[in-house]
């Protein structure tokens, strides 16, 4: 993956925030398994992302609360901010570690 400044992952983040808030209640309205395997997915991205900070922060990892579909875009941006901000805190390998979260966690949905 090729060098991503903060600026432009903090640009990714904001439209994965945005198309959660639209595309996880619709997920959560949905019967049948695949609907519910995509929040699943969703949901262990939003667990790589806390990781990813602890392990940077050299704390313990703790489990990200599972809230209603409707909070996921709101959850992707704590976690993704605590990732990106601020950037003297954080190498270049954690930044792009999170843009790629952000990218697969897009793809699913």
């Amino acid at each position: 993956m090729t060098a991503v400044d903060t600026d432009d992952a903090v640009r990714r983040l904001e439209r994965l925030a945005n198309r959660l808030r639209v595309v996880g209640p619709r997920l959560a309205a949905r019967d049948g398994e695949a609907a519910h395997q995509v929040l699943q997915e969703i949901r262990a991205g939003l667990q790589r992302l806390a990781d990813l900070a602890a392990d940077a922060d050299g704390e313990r990892r703790r489990v990200v609360p599972e809230l209603a579909a409707h909070a996921l875009g709101d959850q992707v941006l704590v976690l993704g901010h605590d990732l990106l901000s601020p950037p003297s805190r954080r190498s270049d390998a954690v930044r792009a570690a999170a843009v790629q979260t952000f990218e697969e966690l897009n793809r699913l949905i």
